[in-house]
C-alpha cells in the first residue's frame, strides 16, 4: 500500500498548473547620451566637440582633394582593434622587423 500512496502523492504534484510570471522588468531602457566616439572620452567633454569637427572638416576636405584615408581619432576603440586584428593597419614598419630589432633589447639593459 505504500507504493500506491506514493505514486498518488507524484501523481498529485505533477497534475498541478504551474505559471511562470515574468520577471518585474522595465520595457524600456534609457542611458545619457554620449558625446565621445570612444569609450576612453568620458572625461573629455569639453573639448570634444571641436576636436571631432575640427577632424570631421578636416576628413571631408581630403576627401574632395581625394587623399582620404581611414581616420583612427574619428573611429571608436572598438573600430580601431578590428582594424589592427585584421591586419589593416598601415604601419610604418611591419610587426617582425619590430620584433627583429627588439628580441634583444632586454639583455642589453641588465
Amino acid at each position: 500500500m505504500s507504493f500506491l500512496a506514493s505514486v498518488r502523492a507524484t501523481s498529485r504534484l505533477s497534475l498541478r498548473q504551474t505559471v511562470a510570471y515574468p520577471a518585474a522588468t522595465s520595457p524600456f531602457h534609457t542611458s545619457a547620451v554620449r558625446s565621445g566616439l570612444k569609450e576612453g572620452d568620458q572625461n573629455r567633454d569639453d573639448e570634444l566637440q571641436a576636436f571631432y569637427e575640427e577632424e570631421k572638416q578636416r576628413q571631408i576636405k581630403l576627401h574632395k582633394e581625394g587623399k582620404a584615408k581611414w581616420n583612427q581619432n574619428l573611429a571608436s576603440n572598438s573600430e580601431a582593434s578590428v582594424k589592427a586584428d585584421r591586419g589593416e593597419v598601415n604601419a610604418k614598419e611591419s610587426f617582425t622587423d619590430l620584433q627583429d630589432r627588439t628580441k634583444n633589447e632586454a639583455s642589453k639593459k641588465r
